[in-house]
């Protein structure tokens, strides 16, 4: 059974992509079996989110996921007053740190533990700005050019040198 901290991320995440696909509130909140202060939880944050990248948006019409604020992320109030006080600005911030540094890099700063660090990394994969399966095939991509959907560059002529022609590589 799930801790309530985990199920309220749980319920987020299931209604951001039941809402993405055009249910009512009300209908979220039937389907997943959500109690009125549950359903109230999950709107406010989800209002929360949107609000946030319509701010962004209009600031800036060619910003993305990785440029929305901390301050108005979908993480508890607590967990982003921590994050904006450790100097993490943008969710993309955080994203490069994770990137640059181990994954423990969050459990570690003070007031953040185990449960609040998986929420940052869910809301940071929710948004694709963790390195994940794409980042793996883009180094497979890299040894083995034949996996690419790219076609191959094309392989460089070896080129005769000295008395004897041997080849010699340009590389």
């Amino acid at each position: 059974m799930l801790s309530k901290p985990d199920q309220a991320a749980a319920n987020v995440e299931q209604a951001r992509a039941l809402r993405a696909a055009g249910q009512p509130y009300r209908e979220i909140g039937r389907r997943l079996g959500l109690s009125s202060a549950q359903l109230g939880h999950v709107r406010r944050t989800l209002k929360r989110e949107k609000a946030a990248r319509t701010r962004l948006r209009n600031a800036a019409p060619q910003a993305g996921d990785a440029d929305l604020p901390v301050a108005q992320a979908a993480l508890p109030k607590g967990l982003r007053r921590i994050l904006t006080q450790a100097g993490y600005r943008t969710l993309g911030d955080i994203a490069a740190r994770l990137a640059e540094t181990d994954d423990r890099v969050l459990e570690r700063m003070p007031g953040i533990g185990a449960h609040r660090a998986r929420l940052v990394t869910r809301l940071l994969d929710q948004f694709d700005l963790l390195p994940g399966p794409s980042d793996l095939q883009a180094a497979v991509e890299q040894l083995f050019p034949e996996f690419s959907d790219a076609p191959a560059p094309p392989p460089q002529a070896a080129t005769r040198c000295g008395r004897n022609n041997l080849p010699r590589s340009t590389t």
